[in-house]
């Protein structure tokens, strides 16, 4: 099994070339190819976390800015109506995916459900 680590996800997201969250800041979109990295992180620390009671605050933190920070600068894409539209989607579903990756109740229907998949 794949071990993600703080500082993996913090490169994921903040690199000043390409940062997940760095190229949607700059106007540059949400890249897919990153998207699906995105998803198959979380897809990663969800199985690797299902059973355990307590899980690392430092990757906690970065899930935690990931969504926040998206909608944040979601008014940059307005000019782009199809687009706009298509990253609030985007947005919303990573949402309930990051939500899903923290959820405790490995019963939950929606948790056996691939991440990428919630929203649809």
């Amino acid at each position: 099994m794949h071990i993600i680590t703080a500082q993996q996800i913090e490169n994921f997201l903040y690199n000043k070339e390409n940062g997940f969250l760095i190229k949607y800041h700059i106007r540059d979109g949400i890249e897919p190819i990153l998207l699906d990295e995105l998803y198959e992180i979380l897809e990663i620390l969800k199985n690797e976390w299902k059973h355990k009671e307590n899980v690392p605050k430092d990757i906690i933190y970065y899930l935690m800015t990931i969504v926040p920070g998206l909608y944040h600068d979601l008014e940059l894409y307005r000019d782009d109506e199809e687009k706009h539209y298509i990253y609030d989607e985007i947005i919303y579903n990573l949402s309930i995916a990051i939500e899903m990756c923290l959820n405790p109740d490995i019963h939950d229907p929606h948790f056996n459900t691939p991440l990428k998949e919630l929203g649809l």
